[in-house]
């Protein structure tokens, strides 16, 4: 009796499973304007529309471009520094000197130094002295020869040796003031390297900031001693940031670069918005996700954004 009741439950459960997968069938078939065929058609047509001209950026962020650590590049003591957090600078603007006051003499004395050597090289009486001394040699040793010639033995032999030695003497003074003057030439460049190598030495005494920028840490106070490297503060350009964030690779298309794109800073009242450029797509894509890094540049002229916040990021594709 129980084996009965079991074979008439299955062939019930088989009979109700048929009659369902009936009722499914129809509703696929018959029903025209059943919603998952209007969803079917839905899907078909989405795949066949255009893509959009806008591309939002995944995970965009503010960053600084530029970040600039200043060193000193001489041993010594810092004496002074004009600068703190917060302090904007310009290129090339003076912010702070290492002690100079040896320099200083240093270069002193090297200056004096040319201002000698040139001084000599311009003298041209050495010069004009052995020139003369050769000239007066030369009549002397000339007359006493022409004097033998017409009287015989006027001048003993000895005399004329002896005039010989003196006119020969000075032809070398004459030379030895020529070869003089071209020393002192060369000692003119000699002095003019070494004055030149104490203002280069004093110059780098000097602290500089080497771009445009805001300085954000100070590392060294003044009175400290300081080694060539060693880092006194840090500068960031704030007048230019970047944007980096990530596009899919299916979009990154090398086109892109130039694009402009809007950017809206949320959150804050009112909402800043302005415009970037597409200036670099990174070649590589991210196996796990297929998405580029890009990056853009912005004007911050203004001071308006700040590193780190993340702004609403919208490319225009190009048509």
């Amino acid at each position: 009796m129980r084996s009965n009741n079991t074979i008439l439950g299955a062939a019930m459960r088989n009979a109700l499973n048929v009659f369902r997968s009936k009722i499914v069938l129809a509703m696929l078939v018959g029903c025209t304007g059943s919603p998952l065929l209007a969803q079917s058609e839905q899907t078909i047509g989405t795949d066949n529309a255009p893509p959009s001209r806008e591309l939002l950026l995944d995970s965009a962020i503010l960053k600084t471009i530029e970040s600039t650590s200043v060193s000193a590049q001489v041993t010594g003591l810092l004496g002074t520094l004009s600068v703190k957090e917060g302090t904007k600078v310009k290129s090339d603007q003076e912010i702070g000197r290492v002690l100079d006051g040896l320099v200083r003499l240093q270069m002193e004395k090297a200056r004096v130094s040319y201002d000698v050597a040139k001084k000599k090289q311009k003298s041209e009486i050495d010069k004009e002295l052995a020139s003369k001394n050769r000239a007066v040699a030369e009549n002397e040793y000339q007359r006493a020869v022409d004097a033998n010639k017409q009287v015989k033995d006027v001048y003993p032999l000895n005399e004329l040796d002896r005039l010989k030695l003196i006119f020969d003497r000075a032809v070398l003074e004459s030379d030895r003031a020529l070869h003089q003057q071209e020393m002192a030439a060369l000692e003119v460049s000699l002095a003019e390297i070494e004055y030149k190598q104490s203002l280069e030495l004093l110059q780098r005494h000097r602290i500089l900031a080497p771009c445009d920028g805001v300085v954000v840490s100070v590392e060294r106070r003044v009175g400290e001693w300081l080694e060539p490297g060693t880092v006194l503060l840090k500068i960031v350009r704030t007048d230019r940031l970047r944007i980096e964030g990530f596009l899919q690779a299916i979009d990154a298309a090398p086109e892109l670069i130039g694009s402009i794109a809007h950017v809206t800073l949320e959150g804050i009242e009112p909402p800043i918005e302005t415009k970037a450029e597409l200036v670099f797509i990174s070649p590589d894509a991210n196996p796990l996700n297929s998405q580029v890094r890009v990056f853009l540049e912005v004007d911050n002229s203004q001071g308006l954004l700040r590193p780190g916040l993340r702004p609403k990021t919208v490319i225009q594709r190009v048509p």
